[in-house]
């Protein structure tokens, strides 16, 4: 595994506040006109001593006031041009975006604004357009993990050289059909189409505990591989309320027993109902979760899937979502912190086909992305750097930022700790099919 550094932003395309570009280039401004009315000051004062000694110090201050306003004046243009530029940008994503969801008026009123804009401001249009073009493709990490990966598999021999192909094919084919289908950039309306009946949840655990303190403490206690796939934290406030915090496991098996199977993988990323996003519902009440609570989320592949669609449909309370390579991106609101932690040769996250094209989710949230083995192997087929361990190590390179985003995310995560106590309960979720088939082999079939 490689150690390459993590890409921090607020979203794919857009990572720019204009509004704030524009407020710095206002104070900017402030400063152009200290700087004329100090000259002019100073000009007054060189008369009086003209023909001094200090006549020559004065000038040379002039000439320094002069410097510094013409300098905040360049600033400030350059500001506003930069905001521009990005404004162009938006207005443009939001078109293409209008345009994918079939809503001809919008994408019409985005395209006269565009024009408008671009009119006005010719250079800076085709500045944006030149980002555009050169902006990195989301999947060109992976895609070039699957041209190079199974390259090895051709010397092989007749069979590897013909699966060799079909590997490279399927892949970039599922990442084209994923991407056109857009079920990756879920919207901030979306809700699921259908429900299903709820798995059997089995309480394996419950004890004391503490409130977690990073991002790779939340990582860490995301259930994987052992007993149990959902852990729930209840918080008891010093203030007499109650929050919880909530960790997802990922997929754990193609087809049953458990909750957490590829059938539900499935079904949630087709915007369907699932057994493991009713268990998560269920581990929350039985812990004590009632509607409109507070729960910090975090979740790992199918289980930030999970979180995501918890959020969504807005039976709890979300402050923050922490999700490791989520299969997709959604745009859970301005009151939701969203910490999306992704690796750009990770086929799963790869499905959120790049993600939203401007920031979405509270101040301060923040995609944290990175390659993490550059160098092609045939160990890229089994999606090692998909696991809970090298998200983890992501996670871990997050919490030694000192990008100023983590400031909110470490403020979110901290909320917790003023708990008077904490209890901790360890489910397992059974999918509803298994327990019928148990029955049926325990008791035969129903006369």
């Amino acid at each position: 595994m490689g150690h390459e550094p993590l890409d921090l932003r607020s979203g794919r395309i857009i990572a720019v506040d204009t509004a704030t570009l524009r407020h710095a280039a206002a104070s900017f401004d402030d400063i152009v006109d200290e700087c004329g009315r100090l000259r002019a000051s100073i000009a007054d004062a060189a008369a009086d001593l003209y023909g001094s000694a200090s006549a020559v110090t004065v000038q040379d201050l002039i000439r320094r006031a002069e410097r510094i306003g013409a300098r905040a004046a360049d600033l400030a243009g350059g500001l506003r041009e930069t905001a521009i530029i990005y404004e162009i940008i938006e207005l443009d994503a939001q078109r293409a975006a209008a345009v994918s969801a079939g809503d001809a008026r919008a994408a019409a009123d985005l395209t006269g604004r565009l024009d408008r804009l671009a009119g006005t401001a010719p250079d800076q249009a085709a500045l944006a357009e030149m980002l555009v073009a050169r902006a990195p493709d989301p999947h060109g990490a992976l895609v070039g993990q699957l041209i190079l990966g199974t390259l090895p598999l051709s010397g092989l021999g007749a069979l590897p050289g013909i699966v060799a192909p079909l590997i490279l094919g399927a892949g970039i084919g599922t990442l084209t059909a994923v991407k056109d289908a857009g079920l990756g950039v879920v919207g901030h309306d979306s809700r699921l189409r259908s429900r299903v009946p709820p798995p059997r949840l089995t309480l394996l655990a419950a004890t004391p505990g503490s409130a977690p303190r990073s991002v790779a403490e939340i990582a860490r206690r995301i259930p994987s591989g052992g007993a149990g796939s959902i852990r729930v934290e209840r918080y008891a406030m010093a203030d007499g309320g109650k929050r919880f915090a909530l960790y997802l496991t990922g997929t754990r098996s193609i087809g049953g027993p458990g909750a957490f199977d590829m059938e539900s993988n499935a079904q949630l990323y087709l915007r369907r109902g699932s057994e493991s996003y009713e268990a998560a519902r269920i581990a929350l009440q039985r812990a004590g979760a009632r509607p409109g609570d507070a729960v910090l989320v975090s979740g790992h592949s199918q289980g930030a899937m999970v979180g995501s669609r918890l959020a969504l449909e807005g039976e709890f309370d979300v402050p923050a979502l922490v999700g490791f390579g989520n299969p997709i991106q959604a745009d859970l609101g301005a009151q939701t912190l969203q910490v999306d932690l992704r690796h750009s040769d990770d086929p799963v996250a790869a499905l959120a086909a790049g993600g939203h094209a401007t920031t979405i989710g509270a101040p301060g949230s923040v995609v944290a992305e990175r390659t993490v083995d550059p160098l092609p192997s045939l160990g890229d087929l089994s999606a090692t750097v998909h696991h809970l361990d090298a998200y983890i190590a992501s996670a871990e390179m997050l919490d030694a930022s000192a990008d100023p985003r983590m400031d909110a995310v470490r403020e979110r995560i901290g909320e917790l700790a003023d708990a008077a106590s904490v209890d901790v309960f360890v489910f397992d979720a059974e999918s509803a099919g298994a327990v019928r088939d148990d029955l049926a082999q325990r008791h035969g079939p129903a006369g």
